[in-house]
């Protein structure tokens, strides 16, 4: 699982860098007032502030958020003392007040969390003589900028930045004359989505600023630093006009602000101060900007013009740029063309050119930037090894290579670039190992390799990295053990090395990570206990308690997938800062009790599912947390169904499959907001509710318990995954499912659902699987389509739209009463893999569009049904075909040669596995029931492997076709019950991976074929009542046999007279029978049903 935090990114570090230049512009205008904030934190120095101005600071500090008392300053009678409390050094008037929220340095421990709802206290106007006012990083929940503060006419400064603000931003701050500094930007994007997944939690991102008009701004001459990103200035046809009035503007953002397109009557920009612009996402101002920066190319030093889309014109512009340093063309469509000219940007020290279509030749036009310290190419097309053009870049503190296709080894030499100190290469193709020379990059913060194709171990190097706050190789071939030197990386906050093959046990300095926030060594090899390294871990939780203390303690610990053992300690208690905590998947043994949860006061997601632990939690225990989600498969909840979970009301996700309980569900259950349930694999009884509509589902799996009565009717908002299978559910299927649009799985199988399958299954334009097998389902399936009368090849939804269920890729109704003819339903499912219609009452001929259409099928099982007619040639245009059964109908006339052209059964070795799908935690594995050597086996893991073809019961005549030789990846073939006559095709040995032959009851003839001594792994051999009146099992001799009957287990030739000596393989034989072994004799009559031989 990903953990990021919205604030910590690169943009509010800039904007944090920004306000500091600011600030240190203002002192150098206001020098007496910046020595008076020094020493004191705001005090001035020898007095003490005016009481009136005391009595609004308390005021105001009413109606702010803090939790954490960091205002507890605010006492006493000295205000100029209080922290963010500033006052003039002569007349001891408040003349600053940084109210900004103080999240900490370490961004990492608010995941998720923002403060609560602050207000704006009208006493602020009380403070009259303010020049520096700062409330960002607050949460005034959507209310308006007060107007009022455009009454406080001395500010310089202010910053109303990401403090979710709303509504139209007041022309009263033209007012604000001496006005140097303006920050209304938000971080937030503008989104009214509704989060299904937890529809407890707050959107931060609901509120939004707008300007229709900023004819106000042009009113601030002295402005200097202006960013309103992400302020919707839609309507501000007038922007640019404002703006170019504002001489002394040095730095300008305009950050996805929805810019409108620009009048031609603006003649001439007059920003030749500014050395700061960023246009980005703003894509109706292409007409402008060409000019705009043709007027400023040679002041410019910043320039952000992220996702511009900009015309190639533009391109000379950026060339002339010669005193930029900052250059910023991220998700463009930029190829080759920019090249040429980035290399005349001597100066340039950031580059990002990432999420666009560049490819390795841009490294020919970095040589010239020696300056360079950013650069950013993620997200492209780079290919191939591109290392070396990296090492002339001796300067890089940041590189970003992720997402591209870039293969090669790693060089030793790439240790050389000693500055570096983020170091990204994610998602590529990268090999080898890691260089042990990664351990002379002495100022590396972060090194991230998630998802390559690295292999070899972890080099002890990496010790040397004492600077080192990240590090991330997930999804990678390393091997080996973790190496015992963490313990050095005194900086660590992030460990992450899910989905490798590393092995051996946990070191124990892992215990030392003090500063570790992030541990995530999940689905590895790793083995032994983790007592050592939770113990370790928890005593540095502990020191944390001190006040004076900088650390934060674990935030995510992910150990699941591997083969832990041992028991888990109670010592787990002390990381009371854990949100996310996942053991699933081990071998851990003992118990789990309250005990080990004691202060997990802000655990939001747990996961222990599948261990052998028993975790026993009494049922009127009071959880210190309110989690989001909770995973506890098999672990012994039951019988009953666990009560302490109605504490949960922020739960959305839900696991308990697998536990043994046996009650029905609780009546406080349904008012839990849930959104994934999944309680399959249990014994719970009784009927649900008649209607669950009002709770919002995503996903629901109650497969393989007791339930009965109606299907419930399901609010189908939201609905992806529902799997009621494996229950005593009865009644049709519920009309409220129509309108489940997003609906993926829908999994019903053995029920005793009745009627006809809805024509509304035509609507479930996103149905993937669809599993109504086993039920007692009759009439025939719906058409989705007509055929246009003009053009007979364009596909027509049968209510007129190009729509259908044309994204199933796995479809079974086996085992119903479902009739009419091969379904015309199938026809546009392109992407459809297995197909299941056995044992129904289908009828007539199969399409001759079926091999046409269904291309991507790989398992077709037509079996007991009333098909009749000839198997058609197209049939064999099935390329990807594993499984053909098309046993128990009346087909007739020939097998065609073309079944011999059946490409995937040709394969010897294993393909990819069809239909497996996980969404949520709720599993789908495909599975087949198929009949092999009489008896019915179910398929699940290993059908990938499965090569089969069943053409038995039908009238099938003429001759088997030798061409069905070709397919020599077949491990089952069964012809019997129809009229083939001829001989047993002379090549049947080039199918050497056949396990199971059945040729019986057919009119065949002549010698058994000498080829089958290659068919050694051949176990079933069925050739009764098939006329072979040659010597017994085909010998050439009597010394001789030609099948190789070592492994054999079932031999069986009925209904027919064999003589002959016994061949000498049969001799070790013995037989289920008494025989003479000399002179074998063995009549057989109509009583007798052939013979069995057992081989020991």
């Amino acid at each position: 699982m990903a953990v990021s935090s919205s604030l910590c990114t690169n943009r509010s570090c800039f904007h944090m860098r920004i306000m500091l230049i600011g600030l240190l512009l203002f002192c150098i205008s206001a020098i007496p007032l910046c020595l008076c904030l020094g020493d004191r934190g705001g005090s001035i120095l020898g007095g003490s502030c005016i009481e009136s101005e005391r009595r609004a600071l308390f005021a105001i500090k009413a109606d702010i958020y803090d939790p954490d008392q960091w205002l507890s300053s605010w006492g006493g009678q000295d205000c100029c003392g209080w922290r963010g409390v500033g006052c003039d050094n002569s007349t001891g008037h408040v003349v600053k007040l940084d109210l900004r929220y103080p999240y900490t340095p370490d961004f990492q421990e608010e995941i998720g969390k923002f403060p609560g709802r602050s207000k704006v206290n009208p006493s602020l106007l009380d403070l009259m003589h303010l020049k520096y006012l700062d409330l960002s990083l607050n949460n005034f929940s959507g209310a308006p900028i007060p107007k009022f503060i455009g009454s406080l006419v001395h500010l310089e400064y202010l910053n109303l930045s990401n403090a979710e603000f709303s509504g139209s931003v007041p022309s009263e701050l033209g007012n604000l004359s001496s006005l140097y500094f303006l920050d209304l930007h938000s971080d937030s994007y503008y989104c009214q989505c509704y989060n299904f997944f937890c529809p407890n939690c707050v959107d931060v991102n609901r509120w939004f600023l707008y300007a229709d008009d900023l004819h106000w701004l042009s009113r601030i001459h002295s402005l200097q630093f202006l960013d309103m990103s992400r302020v919707n200035l839609s309507k501000a046809a007038n922007w640019l006009h404002e703006i170019n009035m504002l001489p002394s503007l040095l730095e300008l953002h305009l950050f996805e602000t929805y810019l409108p397109s620009i009048p031609s009557t603006l003649s001439h920009v007059n920003l030749t101060s500014l050395r700061v612009l960023d246009l980005s996402w703003n894509d109706n101002i292409k007409a402008i900007v060409s000019n705009l920066l043709f007027n400023i190319s040679s002041s410019l030093a910043h320039l952000n013009l992220e996702a511009y889309d900009f015309p190639d014109s533009l391109l000379v512009a950026i060339g002339d740029m010669c005193n930029l340093q900052h250059l910023d063309l991220s998700y463009n469509q930029i190829t080759g063309e920019i090249f040429q000219s980035i290399g005349n940007l001597s100066h340039l020290q950031h580059l990002d050119l990432s999420s666009n279509h560049i490819n390795r030749e841009i490294f020919q036009n970095l040589r010239n930037l020696s300056q360079l310290q950013h650069l950013d190419l993620s997200f492209n097309q780079i290919n191939g090894d591109i290392f070396q053009n990296l090492e002339n870049l001796s300067h890089l503190k940041y590189l970003d290579l992720s997402e591209n296709n870039i293969s090669g080894d790693i060089p030793e030499k790439l240790g050389n670039l000693k500055d570096l100190e983020n170091l990204l290469m994610d998602n590529n193709r990268i090999s080898g190992v890691i260089p042990k020379s990664f351990g002379n990059l002495c100022s590396l913060l972060e090194l991230s390799l998630r998802g390559n194709l690295i292999s070899g171990e972890i080099p002890e190097s990496i010790g040397n990295l004492v600077q080192l706050q990240q590090m991330d190789l997930s999804s990678n071939m390393i091997g080996g053990q973790i190496p015992d030197v963490f313990d050095k990386l005194h900086s660590l906050r992030t460990l992450a090395l899910p989905r490798n093959r590393m092995t051996g046990k946990i070191p124990r300095s892992m215990g030392n990570l003090c500063t570790l926030s992030i541990l995530d060594i999940s689905q590895n090899n790793i083995n032994g206990e983790i007592a050592d390294t939770i113990e370790g871990l928890s005593k540095c939780t502990k020191n944390m308690l001190d006040p004076n203390s900088s650390l934060y303690g674990l935030i995510y610990l992910d150990m699941s997938s591997n083969n832990l053992s041992g028991t888990v300690p109670e010592s787990l208690a002390w990381f009371s800062a854990l949100q996310i905590l996942s053991f699933a998947s081990n071998s851990f043994t003992g118990r789990l009790t309250e005990t080990h949860f004691t202060n997990l006061t802000r655990l939001e997601e747990l996961e222990l599912s599948y261990n052998s632990f028993e975790v026993i939690l009494n049922h009127n225990w009071d959880p210190p947390f309110n989690a989001q989600w909770i995973g506890m498969c098999s672990c012994h909840l039951g019988p009953k169904f666990p009560t302490w979970l109605r504490t949960q009301t922020n739960l959305y996700g839900l696991q308990l499959s697998e536990n043994n309980i046996s009650n029905d569900f609780p009546s406080w259950f349904w008012d839990l907001h849930i959104t994934g349930l999944n309680i399959s694999l249990n014994s719970m009884t009784g009927k649900l509710p008649t209607s669950l509509r009002g709770r919002q589902y995503a996903n629901i799996d109650m497969s393989s318990n007791n339930f009965h009565g109606l299907l419930p009717e399901l609010d189908p908002s939201f609905l992806s995954i529902i799997n009621l299978s494996n229950n005593s559910f009865e009644g049709p299927i519920p009309l409220s499912f129509a309108r489940a649009m997003g609906l993926k799985y829908l999994l019903l199988s053995n029920n005793y659902i009745n009627g006809s399958i809805p024509p509304f299954i035509c609507n479930l334009t996103q149905l993937v699987i669809l599993d109504l097998s086993n039920n007692n389902l009759s009439g025939r399936l719906p058409n989705c389509w007509h055929i246009d009368s003009q053009k007979d090849n364009i596909l027509r939804h049968s209510q007129g739209s190009m729509a259908g269920p044309i994204n199933l890729q796995s479809l079974h109704m086996r085992n119903n009463s479902l009739s009419g003819d091969f379904p015309l339903f199938f026809k546009y499912c392109e992407q459809l893999a297995v197909l299941d219609l056995g044992e129904n009452k289908f009828s007539g001929n199969l399409p001759l569009w079926i091999g046409e259409s269904l291309v991507s099928l790989r398992v077709l099982s037509l079996r007991s049904n009333f098909f009749n007619g000839n198997i058609p040639e197209q049939l064999s245009y099935l390329t990807s075909l594993q499984v053909l059964d098309l046993a128990y109908n009346s087909f007739s006339d020939v097998l065609p040669p073309s079944i011999g052209n059946l490409s995937a059964m040709m394969a010897t070795g294993n393909v990819d596995k069809p239909g497996i799908s996980k969404n949520y935690g709720i599993y789908y594995t495909e599975s087949l029931l198929m009949t092999t050597n009489g008896i019915e086996i179910e398929y699940t893991s290993v059908l990938s492997l499965v090569m089969s073809i069943d053409l038995s019961h039908n009238n099938l005549s003429g001759v088997i076709p030798e061409e069905l030789v070709n397919l020599r990846g077949l491990l089952f073939l069964n012809l019997s019950n129809n009229h083939f006559t001829g001989r047993i095709p002379e090549n049947i040995g080039a199918l050497e991976q056949l396990e199971s032959l059945d040729l019986s009851v057919n009119n065949l003839s002549g010698m058994i074929p000498t080829t089958m001594s290659s068919m050694y792994f051949l176990t079933h051999l069925n050739l009764s009542t098939t006329i072979c009146q040659e010597q017994f099992l085909g010998a050439t001799s009597c010394r001789h046999s030609v099948i190789p009957l070592s492994i054999m287990t079932i031999l069986i030739f009925m209904d027919g007279r064999y003589h002959g000596a016994l061949i000498k393989p049969l001799q070790r034989v013995h037989f289920q029978q008494k025989v003479k072994k000399r002179n074998l004799k063995i009549e057989t009559s109509p009583k007798r049903y052939g013979f069995m031989l057992a081989v020991h």
